[in-house]
């Protein structure tokens, strides 16, 4: 099952974290971004597309830097690091269409409430759902979005 996935910024500060298990308490969801900020930070950084593999609380993590984001996704189980990568080169295409190319902070600010309905359609109950971006993309525009 999928565990989560975190954006973080150059700094490892979070600016999204999804959890697609609900069972998850607030509780361990800090004590494992504790630990995933411990692990990252000994691990340092990447570069590029280059994945990198981690293991955190028995969570398989593939890390990916992005422009100025860094995105973390974890699974275990049947979610191991292959299928968690090639999730994360989906999730890749799919911040770069919903980001508009500029993997940027303020971007992902900026469009924040279009990339959770984009992750959500992506993954649903803890499963991967949808791999085809366009459907993804046309989904996510069938969502409302939040009103300022």
């Amino acid at each position: 099952m999928l565990h989560s996935l975190v954006v973080l910024n150059d700094d490892q500060y979070v600016l999204l974290a999804r959890y697609f298990q609900p069972q998850l308490t607030l509780d361990a969801r800090r004590q494992f971004e504790t630990h995933l900020a411990r692990v990252c930070t000994q691990h340092g950084g990447g570069s590029g597309v280059v994945d990198q593999l981690l293991c955190c609380e028995n969570q398989f993590v593939v890390v990916r830097q992005m422009g100025e984001l860094r995105v973390l996704l974890a699974g275990n189980d049947e979610y191991d690091e292959l299928l968690l990568t090639e999730m994360l080169a989906l999730i890749h295409a799919v911040l770069l269409t919903q980001l508009e190319k500029k993997l940027t902070e303020a971007s992902l600010l900026a469009n924040y409430a279009k990339v959770v309905a984009a992750v959500d359609e992506m993954v649903q109950q803890g499963h991967w759902e949808t791999t085809d971006e366009p459907a993804i993309e046309q989904m996510s525009k069938l969502r409302p979005y939040p009103v300022k």
